[in-house]
């Protein structure tokens, strides 16, 4: 049996990781990257995997060869998401929306990890997967939603909780172990924030380690008969 980080080797992603081999010692984790392995985890307790991208192609072929050995797996984190590059921002207005920007964010923050859940199906245990967790935000909240602005990042997060919610419901008759959960980690100091970060308090900016702590605790307590659910990072539920 085995865990897997997906985007295991970015800020959060790492701390993820570690805290999760923390946790479960007895388990194998598993980093999944697209970023070269650079001594990121010299445990030797962890497995680290690079892959090309996130594309279901990418992922299938990673399944096939893990499938290969006869593994399953019984939790999974996915960090996959996007807030910003160098030729995107999130809109302040209206008039600053553009078409390439929302297929982006829709691309990378709810088509891929949709797709990453697929892919990922044949090699999760029907009887022991225990967690899919995949990273959301606050922002994506539709009734949460009292400043406006930024509507390629909210609307994509939307959509993710919506495609998340809508696979519990089907994999609740065939996994009955799986709990599926968006989980908003809160502001942490990592590259997606740092643009923003001098707007926020030092007491509202986490270190990686501070939220993979929290995550993994709210990973913990997840039950499937909450399966669909959007969490704040203290535990709480968090409005649609």
């Amino acid at each position: 049996m085995a865990m897997v980080v997906l985007g295991g080797g970015g800020g959060l992603g790492q701390a993820l990781t570690l805290e999760l081999q923390n946790q479960f010692p007895d388990e194998e984790i598993i980093a999944l990257s697209r970023q070269p392995q650079t001594g990121l985890f010299d445990s030797g307790k962890i497995t680290y995997c690079q892959i090309d991208d996130y594309s279901e192609d990418s992922l299938s072929a990673w399944v096939s060869d893990f499938k290969s050995g006869g593994k399953q797996l019984t939790g999974i984190i996915s960090t996959i998401g996007m807030l910003h590059d160098e030729k995107t921002f999130p809109e302040k207005k209206l008039s600053d929306i553009t078409a390439d920007n929302l297929t982006k964010l829709f691309s990378v923050n709810a088509i891929k990890p949709l797709l990453a859940l697929k892919a990922f199906l044949p090699i999760l245990d029907r009887k022991n997967t225990r967690f899919w967790v995949q990273l959301s935000a606050k922002v994506g909240s539709i009734e949460d939603n009292y400043l406006g602005g930024w509507y390629a990042y909210r609307s994509s997060k939307a959509a993710l909780n919506m495609l998340l919610k809508t696979a519990s419901v089907e994999l609740k008759r065939t996994h009955k172990k799986l709990s599926i959960a968006a989980v908003h980690p809160g502001t942490t100091d990592t590259d997606l924030s740092k643009p923003f970060q001098q707007r926020i308090s030092a007491d509202k900016l986490y270190s990686p380690e501070l939220s993979a702590e929290r995550i993994v605790e709210v990973v913990k307590n997840l039950k499937p008969e909450q399966s669909g659910g959007l969490w704040h990072w203290d535990g709480s539920a968090l409005p649609y």
